[in-house]
């Protein structure tokens, strides 16, 4: 994502003269969620945004130079690197990375690189930025003029007027100089570098040395002096001399001196002749209010610990000295005109800059003083010293338009607002001077109304959720019982959930909702604490102990039982009937495993009494069979049979030879009846009696199927009926069973009722005129009779 440069480019006139530019106006970062990215830009750089009416467009607000466009992205952009990086400079690294990283921003190390300390962090839309604390730049120090004793002697020696030593060699060249010829007049310095002073008396000159070569530059130093000496030719011949004379006398004092060595050995450079003085070239801003208590920048260079600021002569300020060439102070009151500023160094040096003093925009009255939240409220400002192109800044939002009438009053439309409903309103006018009015327009809601709370009373002790109904309720809305902050949960404008605060004493309390812009809804009495009640007790579990299919009635006997209190088996919520104060009716809740569990009672306060290894979940054993009578019975089937042992209930199923009994009753936990059913062969069969939790028995070769004689046919009447079936046919004979199937011709007949063991009657199924067919009746256990040609189909029979 690159920037987008604002700008007055270049362009050809009529003529085609290039017209100069006026440097760069604006950066433009385009960026998925604008409100994100200069918040992290106001924290991150000190910028403070005004929002564009109408767009999500935000732009710094300067008094000059460059100004931070944040606005938002035509095409989604995806998380990751963009096309630009922001370099912004900080005057102490280490203390802007600290205070980032409180703000919860990830900073990264800092690294020292030639040109200063350095550390990188991402913006909400992952574009790398860059905070940057500059080093001073060294500044190199050319040597002292490097001059010949030699021909300096002679020099002094042939003429009687002071010379100027010539000027340095090369530092990259210092080869030994030859006597130099009269030097030309001196140069005049340029008109940037500060003014010259004399050397002082009491400063030694520079020893002369044979070997310049020998000689090591001064050292390298942070900045660049303002003030320098200059000294004569003649100056450095006298230094020189006395430099010599100095080393003879100290080779002769030595032990064991053969010959006078000079100048073999290099003097110290010379030391420095004074600290820089300060220098001040801009203060922002330039033009501040009479009334004082603007901040105002100093920018400049060589601003020493310790250095003092003076307005008009006054020392009235506490400066806070940023770094060498930034200083803040913090202006005075002043009548309106101009006022010196004087940054003065411990040294005494001195820098001196000018800025105005101006009444600037005052705010007496405003009208009205509160509006709707949904903004749209026609605002009069009045007062003195407007100017035409001011601007308005309300509770920290720029408004979206400001219509000038003239130096005593304005007038804005309120934007919408949904956070804060007290605020302040700032005027500014183009010249940067500004007046604020603190809590002057109040956002206004509209007036809750609470009419329900549910439930109406609650414990002393507090902690129970009760339930405000009404209209109006705003998110940020407090509530108060009793004049005690409640913990509220915002369900709708129509709706609240509240927490109960503890209470001193029980009885009746008000309750209090007010909204964030100070209105207030009461309901007098509404709430109604209630002393602590006396917990229940559980004395005994009748019975203690019950099987894990549950379903079982158990009985809980104590004190203190109420209506709705709540009975837990083993962590899980039972049914449960309240007979009186002393006695609870419980019906067993399943449970997956056997082992002891606690019992827990809960009254309508919430207050739980728990008593633990209180009832004992067991594994149902599997039914059990001691008898079955009769023991044996016809293959027809219909035989009643008995069955005794134990562990019998409703849920156990029974099976005779595999197959279900026609019927099944459960008389008792030890007796159930059954109705056997038929069979196919004779013989024994075993007996199942079983229950899914709990298991199965089988009881071997428990009933004995008898073979039964086969079915006989004495007479079908009539024996004619329709080709279309459904003849009403009587069929007598003997060996009957209510199984029995009866087939006309091979086909199954429609209908079939077993009137007793010697008489069916059936109706005939469908068949071929003048077809005379046979009539069987097969039992179930296969055995048939057969009649040839017992029935005849005929067309004129109507069924």
């Amino acid at each position: 994502m690159a920037p987008r440069l604002c700008y007055d480019a270049r362009r050809k006139g009529v003529s085609g003269v290039m017209m100069a530019t006026f440097g760069l106006g604006k950066i433009v970062l385009y960026a998925a969620d604008p409100e994100a990215v200069s918040a992290f830009y106001a924290r991150a750089a000190g910028l403070s945004f005004d929002r564009v009416e109408g767009t999500r467009r935000y732009e710094s607000m300067s008094t000059g130079g460059t100004a931070l466009v944040i606005d938002l992205a035509l095409e989604p952009l995806s998380r990751g690197r963009r096309e630009c990086a922001l370099s912004l400079r900080v005057p102490n690294l280490d203390a802007v990375a600290a205070g980032l990283r409180e703000d919860g921003i990830d900073v990264g190390p800092i690294l020292e690189r030639p040109s200063g300390l350095f550390a990188s962090l991402k913006d909400p839309d992952g574009r790398d930025v860059e905070l940057w604390e500059p080093r001073a730049k060294p500044v190199s120090v050319a040597p002292p003029p490097l001059v010949d004793k030699s021909a300096l002697d002679a020099r002094a020696l042939s003429s009687d007027k002071p010379s100027v030593a010539p000027e340095p060699p090369s530092m990259l060249e210092l080869p030994r100089i030859a006597p130099p010829p009269l030097p030309p007049p001196p140069v005049p310095l340029p008109a940037n570098v500060p003014a010259l002073v004399d050397r002082p008396a009491d400063v030694e000159p520079p020893a002369i040395v044979d070997n310049p070569a020998a000689v090591e530059p001064p050292a390298i130093v942070d900045k660049p002096p303002v003030r320098l000496e200059m000294h004569s030719a003649l100056d450095l011949e006298k230094e020189a001399k006395a430099a010599v004379e100095g080393a003879t006398k100290a080779e002769g004092e030595g032990e064991g001196a053969a010959t006078e060595k000079r100048g073999t050995e290099p003097p110290p450079p010379p030391p420095m002749m004074g600290a820089p003085g300060p220098v001040v070239t801009a203060a922002r801003p330039a033009k501040v209010s009479v009334q004082g208590g603007t901040k105002i920048s100093l920018y400049g260079a060589n601003f020493a610990e310790g250095c003092r600021v003076l307005v008009d002569g006054d020392d009235c300020t506490k400066p806070k000295r940023i770094d060498d060439f930034t200083l803040e102070i913090e202006a005075p009151p002043h009548a309106p005109g101009s006022a010196e500023i004087v940054i003065e160094n411990p040294d005494e040096q001195r820098s001196v800059i000018q800025i105005v003093y101006d009444e600037g925009p005052s705010i007496e009255r405003f009208s009205p003083l509160e509006g709707s939240p949904r903004g749209g409220t026609e605002v009069v400002v009045e007062g003195r010293n407007f100017e035409d192109g001011c601007r308005v800044t309300f509770f920290g939002n720029r408004a979206p338009e400001v219509i000038f009438e003239g130096p005593s009053r304005i007038r804005f439309v309120t934007p919408p607002q949904e956070q804060l409903f007290h605020g302040e309103l700032r005027v500014t006018n183009p010249d940067g001077l500004s007046a604020l009015a603190a809590d002057l327009f109040t956002y206004r809601l509209a007036t809750p109304h609470a009419r329900e709370v549910s439930p109406a009373s609650g414990l002393v002790g507090g902690s129970k959720r009760i339930t405000v109904t009404g209209v109006d309720f705003h998110p940020q809305c407090v509530a108060r019982l009793g004049g005690r902050q409640a913990a509220v949960t915002f369900r709708s404008a129509e709706s609240l959930e509240l927490v109960t605060p503890r209470a001193n004493e029980p009885g009746p309390v008000d309750l209090e909702i007010e909204n964030p812009d100070g209105q207030i809804t009461k309901l007098e009495g509404v709430f109604t604490y209630e002393a602590e009640p006396t917990p229940p007790l559980l004395v005994e579990v009748r019975p203690d102990r019950g099987y894990c299919a549950g379903g079982q009635t158990i009985r809980l006997v104590g004190d203190n039982f109420e209506a709705d209190t709540v009975v837990r088996i083993g962590e899980v919520r039972a049914i449960s009937r309240t007979g009186s104060r002393h006695e609870i009716e419980v019906e067993l809740p399943q449970r997956p495993q056997p082992g002891l569990v606690a019992i827990e009672l809960v009254d309508r306060f919430g207050v739980v009494v728990r008593r633990e290894d209180a009832f004992t979940y067991e594994s149902r054993p599997a039914p059990r069979v001691d008898g079955v009578t009769p023991r044996n019975g016809p293959m027809v089937g219909g035989t009643r049979i008995v069955l005794e042992g134990d562990f019998f209930d409703e849920h156990v199923f029974v099976r005779i030879g595999g197959q279900a009994p026609k019927r099944a009753v459960v008389r008792s936990a030890t007796t159930i009846e059954i109705v056997a059913p038929p069979s196919r062969a004779s013989g024994f069969v075993d007996i199942e009696v079983g229950r899914g939790d709990a298991g199965t028995t089988v009881v071997k070769n428990a009933f004995r199927y008898d073979p039964s004689p086969a079915p006989a046919i004495d007479s079908v009447a009539p024996n004619k009926g329709s080709v279309e079936g459904g003849t009403e046919v009587s069929i007598e004979g003997k060996n009957f069973v209510a199984e029995a199937a009866v087939l006309f011709g091979g086909k199954p007949a429609q209908r079939v009722k077993f009137v007793s063991a010697s008489t069916l009657e059936v109706k005939t199924p469908p068949g071929k005129n003048g077809e005379m067919v046979d009539v069987v009746v097969r039992n179930p256990d296969g055995k048939e009779a057969i009649t040839k040609r017992a029935f005849l189909y005929d067309a004129r029979y109507r069924s």
